[in-house]
């Protein structure tokens, strides 16, 4: 499977998904205009790049690529964090231990932030390739 195969059947994942309507998902990588809500919850969806490593070596060698999903999702301060924090195990229910073809999604890790505008979870899942 290649990286773009990857990208490809992750992003189709992500549009499966029913948490949040598809309307509130930003997809950076995408030319689609986006208007950040003024209220609500709303996600962000990035694949980052990761490493390559040789996973065998016959005739000549084997390569497992890594990436990355993250999903980021948002909410306004003060507007209470449970709605949030469903939003985040509903992703990751969605995500974590997905499998298609030679793509797997492995166990995620949550980080939270925040700011003056927006309380942030970061939602990244690690993925493997080949």
């Amino acid at each position: 499977m290649t990286l773009t195969q990857a990208h490809t059947a992750l992003l189709e994942r992500v549009s499966q998904f029913t948490g949040i309507d598809q309307s509130r998902i930003l997809y950076p990588q995408s030319k689609q205009p986006f208007t950040v809500p003024t209220s609500g919850l709303w996600c962000s969806v990035d694949i980052l790049a990761s490493q390559s490593l040789i996973s065998g070596i016959a005739d000549t060698p084997q390569t497992r690529r890594t990436s990355i999903i993250q999903i980021t999702c948002y909410a306004r301060p003060n507007t209470g964090l449970l709605d949030i924090n469903k939003l985040v195990d509903d992703w990751l229910n969605h995500l974590e231990y997905y499998q298609v073809d030679q793509l797997e999604c492995l166990n995620s890790e949550v980080v939270q932030d925040e700011n003056t505008d927006f309380i942030m979870r970061y939602i990244r899942v690690p993925c493997r390739l080949n």
